[in-house]
């Protein structure tokens, strides 16, 4: 595979370097650079050859000393890519994170679990239905791995008392991680596709605030999961002969005091009441962000080793998928893109189902920040007027992909627990992967609309 890969970026660069895509597409020179950036990055977030933030440092690298100059006159200063590492976005995305480690060490997450699950001991149904609701919106502010791992965990003792077959126990390994996936549509730092997507629109002046998002995605992710309890009912547990389950409750064995758990739960609720306040305040989401970092670190809540532990690589990331798609704008490769296919014929309607259904698409066999990092450069090329319906579809999209166990990490987690078929996650992830983009082009569309968002 490394052989393999070598070769192709030897060949990208050798047709770049004698014009070969000027002379076959009509590029400009800067385009020409950019699409063979964009290529060989693409190739290396789809193979994994080197970790996925080294590839966000070579979009960067690659732009400062190969596009740059290759530009000439007219070129843009070096800080329109630089700035692209520690914008705004990427300041809420690291806001999200410090909230997320937050409710971890101080076991909030789990004991909001706990709370609303015991109330359900029971009923097969209610069950199911209650962790649905509790994983996604632990999912909507923390990363919907984590929040998958947190909740397994916490029902993996609960799920050893059932055989592999138990239709019970294969309800709550498919429940969980689909849960998770669909949760992080709920808020702009639930998944990484989000935060992307809000970069993008902020580069052309669309300010998405934090309560817009929330008012149209919650109802999403909300009849989402009835729809996907409502399925693994019918499928598994209406069968069932009802009975009494047994609940155990885990314990904070980090023995928190509940002064330090009342303190966490007030910083996170000043932050997220800022995040949905911003029409009334106009501070920015980014700067809002600053809240917890400052709280949490400043009287010591969280140590040096918790900074030092936060996923910076994400971060790098994302960055890189940034800059690489205001290189798109910036040569007019995103508006060449558009011209080439026609988009700008589709109508905002249509751009929005079919950036949505691509979305979903692709990220069935890769990652949604990989597809989000694709596919967004391309949205920005079209007019101003039809850019939000086709990089919020873009966005969202990318996130309701679940058919397959490498479709998302919640996914291959649960599958590692053993008692669920590859066949068994196709025939429900990808139910609930159409059901869930339905409800988007539907009640998310009629949403944006009622909202005065877009004007479909």
């Amino acid at each position: 595979m490394i052989r393999i890969g070598t070769l192709f970026f030897l060949l990208l660069f050798l047709a770049a370097y004698f014009g070969a895509f000027q002379i076959w597409f009509g590029l400009t020179g800067p385009q020409e650079v950019n699409l063979v950036i964009a290529v060989a990055v693409s190739f290396l977030w789809v193979t994994e050859l080197v970790p996925l933030f080294v590839s966000g440092f070579l979009v960067l690298f690659l732009e400062l000393i190969w596009l740059i100059p290759v530009w000439g006159d007219g070129a843009p200063k070096p800080i329109i890519f630089l700035s692209c590492f520690f914008s705004e976005t990427i300041l809420l995305f690291l806001g999200g994170f410090v909230v997320s480690a937050a409710i971890s060490k101080f076991q909030l997450d789990r004991d909001i679990a706990n709370f609303v699950i015991k109330k359900t001991a029971g009923s097969a149904f209610l069950l199911i239905l209650s962790l649905g609701f509790v994983t996604a919106f632990l999912s909507s502010f923390m990363n919907n791995t984590a929040t998958a791992a947190m909740m397994l965990g916490l029902v993996s003792s609960f799920m050893k008392t059932w055989p592999e077959d138990h239709h019970l126990r294969k309800s709550i390994l498919f429940l969980i991680p689909f849960s998770a996936n669909l949760g992080g549509v709920g808020t702009p730092i639930g998944t990484l596709p989000n935060v992307i997507g809000i970069g993008y629109l902020k580069e052309r002046d669309l300010d998405f605030g934090f309560l817009s998002w929330m008012g149209f995605a919650l109802p999403i992710v909300l009849v989402s999961i009835l729809i996907l309890c409502f399925l693994i009912y019918i499928i598994y547990l209406r069968k069932i002969t009802p009975t009494t389950l047994e609940w155990r409750i885990l314990e904070d064995k980090n023995f928190h005091t509940n002064k330090e758990k009342w303190i966490s739960f007030f910083i996170i609720g000043v932050t997220i009441v800022g995040w949905i306040t911003y029409d009334l305040h106009k501070v920015s989401n980014g700067t809002v962000a600053i809240v917890p970092i400052l709280c949490f670190f400043g009287f010591r809540m969280l140590s040096l080793n918790d900074f030092r532990s936060l996923p910076w690589e994400v971060l790098i990331l994302m960055g890189g998928g940034i800059a690489l798609g205001k290189a798109f704008e910036e040569t007019g490769l995103a508006s060449f893109f558009v011209s080439l296919f026609k988009l700008g014929d589709f109508g905002k309607y249509g751009l929005f189902v079919f950036f949505s259904f691509l979305s979903l698409a692709l990220s069935c066999f890769l990652s949604n920040t990989s597809t989000a990092n694709l596919i967004l450069p391309i949205t920005m090329g079209l007019p101003s007027d039809l850019v939000l319906p086709a990089a919020l579809g873009a966005t969202i999209g990318a996130s309701l992909a679940m058919p397959l166990p490498i479709s998302t990490p919640p996914n291959a987690l649960a599958f590692s627990y053993g008692g669920i078929t590859s066949k068994e996650m196709l025939k429900i992830g990808s139910q609930i992967s159409l059901y869930a983009w339905i409800v988007l082009i539907t009640l998310g569309a009629g949403l944006l609309y009622l909202m005065g968002i877009v004007e479909f």
